[in-house]
């Protein structure tokens, strides 16, 4: 097993595309069909102590909050509506109940803003902490929202701001529910949550779609964070915007005829989330990315990691 992306390409072969739902697996979401013009989303994220948050750095509350907050993000990528879910959770022996009802505070709290159901969930015991979710949601299926859909002229936009999320931003994020519901109206093709790294998210949607993309290192919208984890250092700061996960911002790809009404109603809509056009999808080797400065091949730039990787 090289990394976590190749175990799941191994794994999903083993499941016949007739047990695969209606768009297969490998998006955002899972995809179901409960009637006539109407997608059924299906999505499931972890958080466990050690790698996606420290016991000794974090509130209780905020753990709970981004437990939900992930998978809100992952129906968001897919243009759907959260509905319901349910959670498990994996308890150590001995630890403390008033953190697991803080936990619920904070993850209920969220679900209160979203409108969503807590609808059951189970508790096991585990050596570490951990919160296992799976969230249901709603798509109208002329309007749901896949990886694969990008076509070559495209342009790639993307909201927020980029990097430096390990500061606290990745606790604390809005999931991007009603910005993904104001984007279907000027029919993106393709889209997808930065929660590994924009370089990697990209690639996913690159090599769904079958394509290559230019991507304009200048136009990068590089968060604060990212600069202060650079230590002012711009170069590095870029690399943080590039690659680091967790900014569970929206990355998706329009036709260029929708950019000129989408940045004209965005802004109204959404004074304080930026809104930044970073490229164009090409015809070419699909997952390819080049990277260019001022109009031209960036020379000389390598970017030493796509994003983040489990294994």
């Amino acid at each position: 097993m090289r990394n976590e992306f190749d175990l799941i390409r191994r794994l999903t072969k083993k499941i016949p595309p007739k047990l695969q739902g209606l768009i297969g697996i490998g998006d955002d979401a899972g995809a179901f069909r409960s009637g006539k013009n109407t997608y059924e989303l299906l999505t499931t994220d972890a958080i466990v102590e050690g790698v996606d948050f420290a016991l000794s750095k974090a509130r209780p509350e905020w753990v709970g909050r981004k437990a939900l907050a992930v998978n809100l993000s992952d129906i968001a990528a897919m243009g759907g509506i959260p509905a319901a879910f349910v959670v498990t959770l994996g308890i150590p022996r001995n630890f403390k109940q008033r953190w697991l009802e803080k936990f619920y505070e904070g993850m209920l709290k969220l679900a209160e803003q979203y409108r969503v159901l807590c609808v059951g969930g189970d508790i096991t015991r585990s050596p570490v902490f951990f919160a296992s979710l799976a969230l249901a949601g709603r798509a109208a299926s002329q309007k749901s929202v896949l990886r694969k859909g990008a076509k070559a002229g495209d342009l790639i936009g993307v909201t927020g701001s980029l990097g430096g999320s390990i500061l606290g931003r990745h606790f604390f994020f809005e999931p991007r529910i009603r910005e993904a519901q104001f984007l279907k109206k000027f029919h993106p093709t393709a889209m997808i949550d930065i929660s590994d790294g924009f370089a990697q998210d990209l690639g996913h949607i690159l090599k769904a779609s079958e394509l290559e993309a230019e991507i304009f290192l200048d136009t990068i919208p590089v968060s604060s964070d990212a600069l202060k984890l650079a230590k002012n250092r711009p170069p590095k700061a870029l690399e943080h915007a590039l690659s680091d996960g967790e900014d569970f911002e929206l990355l998706f790809t329009v036709p260029p005829r929708q950019k000129k009404a989408l940045e004209g109603k965005w802004k109204a809509a959404f004074p304080r989330v930026p809104l930044n056009w970073v490229g164009n999808i090409l015809k070419g080797k699909p997952g390819k990315i080049t990277w260019r400065r001022n109009g031209k091949k960036a020379a000389g730039f390598f970017l030493k990691r796509s994003g983040f990787a489990h294994f």
